[in-house]
Formats: C-alpha cells, structure tokens, sequence
C-alpha cells in the first residue's frame, strides 16, 4: 500500500472513533500509548486514556498527511533494522515515532472471524 492509501485508512477509522496504539520501538523500550483522532484534515496525537503507559506529550500533535507522507519513505528501512532511517526522518519530523506506529497499524490484516 502507498501512503495516500494508508492514510486514508487511518482517518477513516479515527473518524468513526478515536482509537489507540502504541508506539513500536526497535530496541528494549517499553512501547508508549497514545490515542490517535481526527482534527479537520489532520490526525490529531494525544495521551491515552485507556492504556498504560502512555506518552507524555505537554500538548496535542496534528500529524498532516505531508509529514506522513515524509516519514512512510523511511518506514521500510526502519523495519529493516537501518537505525539511521529514524534519525534521518526525525530531522524533518517531530512525529516519527507516532507516524511510524501509525504505518505498523494501517499495515496490519483485519481477518474477522464468524
């Protein structure tokens, strides 16, 4: 799936209802929850209410599809292992731990079962 596709997932389902994931970390770290929502053409970052623990944000985060689109480039490299590609994407973005999670979530197969 391209980003454009992701995306769209995502603000379809924080649409329907504010949801949260949890950060993915490559190393030992304890992953961070944190709630994802919908402000006009944005996605909106906020601590979780309902699972521990949670990020420790002072504020909001408006994640736009532009910066998204940044950070979705190196999220292959990233899940390869290169360590380099998160501080390369972190030059142009604040959010790549939470655009990085965000990619994992869209990413994975919803198989219902009757």
């Amino acid at each position: 799936m391209n980003a454009a596709v992701l995306w769209e997932k995502l603000r379809e389902r924080a649409l329907q209802s504010e949801f949260e994931i949890h950060t993915v970390p490559q190393n030992k770290s304890v992953p961070l929850w944190f709630l994802v929502g919908v402000k006009e053409r944005s996605l909106i970052i906020k601590k979780a209410k309902n699972h521990t623990p949670s990020v420790k944000i002072s504020m909001d985060r408006m994640i736009t599809f532009k910066d998204f689109e940044y950070v979705y480039r190196y999220y292959d490299r990233w899940q390869k292992g290169e360590t380099n590609s998160r501080q390369e994407a972190s030059k142009k973005s604040q959010n790549t731990a939470y655009i990085f999670a965000l990619i994992d979530e869209a990413l994975k197969v919803r198989v219902d079962v009757h």
